[in-house]
């Protein structure tokens, strides 16, 4: 093509006529599945397309629309609002995020991310800053300060104090936490703590105090960076 205009996506069942070894699951058992893109990985997961799109075509759409960290942070809900996402689908794709995250927390402990700092929180959690709802984030921390857990403890609440601390101090006890960290998106954009966010931080580290496991911090994300309320000198 000659006008610059990009190639046309392949549409149906097209991607039945690109030869056998360039389709993604031919080329994952030939060149191993580290070799394909972001787009072809997601089409193995979503198995079919619809008459409009390919897999292979809705897995590109679907990274250059939300990025992989932003995929990463979706909901069953908000998988099944994408275009040719049925609800198995969508919970198959939210269960495949979630088993990487898994995996990587429970790594060797040498190879586990370590939080020594807000930024570090940050740079794990920074896919929160696409999602369209708030999320409710805990990171799970053992004695070296290494990654042993991320959960999500509430998504598309108003704010943070319609979660109950026992909610967030289960995964603490269950996964054997030294102590944690919060955080939770405002897509609004604005990164200055509410009122009630101070008040739920507060309310948190109290409980946190009656049974011994540390709250660290308590991050808000944004897409414009992060800020810290135990820098703030909220608690």
């Amino acid at each position: 093509m000659t006008d610059g205009s990009a190639w046309p996506e392949p549409r149906g069942d097209r991607l039945a006529a690109l030869p056998r070894p360039h389709r993604p699951r031919e080329r994952a058992f030939a060149k191993g599945i580290a070799a394909l893109s972001h787009g072809e990985l997601l089409s193995l997961v979503l198995g079919s397309g619809t008459a409009k799109a390919s897999a292979l075509a809705a897995g590109e759409r679907l990274v250059r629309r939300h990025g992989l960290g932003g995929l990463a942070g979706l909901t069953p809900a908000e998988w099944r609002r994408e275009p040719g996402v049925g609800a198995a689908t969508a919970a198959r794709l939210a269960a495949a995020f979630e088993l990487g995250r898994r995996a990587s927390a429970s790594a060797d402990p040498a190879e586990r991310p370590r939080i020594t700092r807000p930024r570090e929180a940050w740079q794990l959690t920074r896919d929160l800053a696409r999602a369209r709802k708030e999320h409710l984030v805990g990171l799970y921390l053992d004695a070296q300060n290494a990654l042993i857990h991320r959960e999500t403890i509430s998504v598309g609440s108003l704010n943070t104090t319609r979660t109950h601390p026992r909610e967030i101090l289960y995964p603490a006890i269950a996964h054997l936490a030294l102590g944690f960290i919060l955080v939770h998106n405002h897509p609004s954009g604005s990164l200055d703590p509410s009122d009630e966010d101070v008040a739920f931080t507060r309310a948190v580290h109290r409980a946190c105090e009656t049974v011994g496991i540390e709250l660290y911090d308590h991050l808000i994300v944004a897409k414009g960076g992060f800020t810290s309320l135990r820098e703030r000198g909220a608690f």
